[in-house]
C-alpha cells in the first residue's frame, strides 16, 4: 500500500516541507526584523539579574506585579521546584536589566513583608557584555557544527543532491522548532541552544539511514520498498525517543529541562516530515533521473 502511494504521489510529498520552509523563514525573518535577533534570549544570554527566593508560600502573581510596578520593566517569575519530589522550593525572578539589584531586593522585601538574608535569598547579575559573549560563542558553536556536518555528509555521499537533501533536512529541523518557540514567546537559555546542537546530530542520523538504504543498497526490493523499510526503522527510533522525552517533559519540574525537551520534541516531529516526506520524494526523483542517465536534469 505505502509502496503504491510513494510511486504515485512522491512529488506531492514535497509540498508540506516547502510550506514549512516558507512558514519558518517568515516567522524567524519577521522576528529578526522587529528585534534584531533570531529568537528571544533570557538573562543568561542577554544579560540581566536573576534572584531566587527560598520561601515556599509566595504569591508569585502579586510579587511579579509589584516588582513590575516598582521597576517599570518586564519581570519574569516562576516557581522553583525540587526535581525529585516536585515540591515548591521558592521563586525565581529574572529581569533583563543590570544595576538594579538593590531595587529588586527592596521590592521583594516590600511585596512579601519578608526580611531577606543569605539563607532565604540569593541574587546574581550577568553583565550585558558577558551575556552577549555567551550568546555569540554558542551561535558560533551551532554554525560550526552545522558546517562540519555538511562537510562530512558531502564527503560520505560525494554527490550534490543527496548531500543537499540531508543538509536541508537538518536546517528545517532547526528552523521549525525555532519558529514555534518564537510564536510561543519562550526565552531561550544556554540549555536551549545546546538542544539545537543535539538536533543536528539526530537529524543527520535518520537522513543518512534513509539515504544509505535507498541510494547505496540495492537489496531489499525496489526503491519504494527500501524507503518503507528505512521508515520503519527510523520511525521506531523517533517514536521511542519522542515518547520518552514527552514523559520526561511532564514529569520534570526543571524549567531548563522542560525547554530542552520541548525543543527536541518539536524537532523530532519536524524530522518525520523532512525525512520521510521531503527526502523520500527527492531521493525517488533523483533515482529516476539517475536511472535515465540524466542526473543533470534532476532540477529540470
Amino acid at each position: 500500500m505505502w509502496e503504491e502511494f510513494l510511486q504515485k504521489h512522491y512529488k506531492k510529498l514535497l509540498v508540506v516541507p516547502i510550506l514549512l520552509l516558507i512558514f519558518g523563514l517568515v516567522v524567524v525573518g519577521s522576528f529578526y526584523a522587529k528585534t534584531g535577533d533570531l529568537f528571544d534570549r533570557d538573562v543568561s544570554l542577554k544579560g540581566g539579574i536573576s534572584a531566587t527566593i527560598y520561601e515556599k508560600d509566595v504569591d508569585i502573581d502579586k510579587l511579579k506585579e509589584d516588582l513590575e510596578n516598582r521597576l517599570g520593566t518586564e519581570v519574569i517569575a516562576r516557581n522553583l521546584r525540587d526535581v525529585a519530589s516536585n515540591t515548591n522550593m521558592g521563586v525565581v525572578i529574572e529581569v533583563a536589566e543590570t544595576g538594579i539589584s538593590k531595587d529588586i531586593e527592596a521590592g521583594i522585601q516590600e511585596s512579601l513583608g519578608l526580611e531577606l538574608n543569605k539563607n532565604n535569598f540569593s541574587i546574581e547579575e550577568v553583565g550585558s557584555s558577558l551575556g552577549e559573549t555567551f550568546y555569540k560563542d554558542l551561535m558560533k558553536a551551532v554554525l560550526i557544527a552545522f558546517i562540519l556536518m555538511a562537510i562530512v555528509v558531502a564527503i560520505a555521499f560525494r554527490n550534490f543532491v543527496p548531500s543537499a537533501a540531508v543538509v536541508l533536512s537538518a536546517f528545517l529541523d532547526i528552523l521549525i522548532p525555532l519558529s514555534i518557540i518564537n510564536l510561543l514567546g519562550i526565552k531561550l537559555n544556554i540549555a536551549g541552544i545546546a538542544a539545537f546542537l543535539l538536533i543536528i546530530g539526530y537529524s543527520v542520523d535518520t537522513d543518512i539511514l534513509l539515504a544509505v538504504k535507498v541510494l547505496k543498497r540495492k537489496e531489499g526490493g525496489n526503491i519504494y520498498q527500501r524507503i518503507v523499510d528505512a521508515a520503519k526503522t527510523g520511525l521506531t527510533m523517533t517514536t521511542t525517543t519522542g515518547v520518552a522525552l514527552t514523559v520526561a517533559y511532564f514529569v520534570t519540574s526543571s524549567f531548563v529541562l522542560k525547554q530542552m525537551f520541548l525543543i527536541i520534541i518539536l524537532a523530532l516531529l519536524t524530522d518525520i516530515i523532512t525525512t520521510y516526506f521531503m527526502n523520500s520524494g527527492i531521493f525517488i526523483w533523483y533515482n529516476k533521473r539517475k536511472e535515465k542517465g540524466n542526473e543533470e536534469a534532476f532540477w529540470g
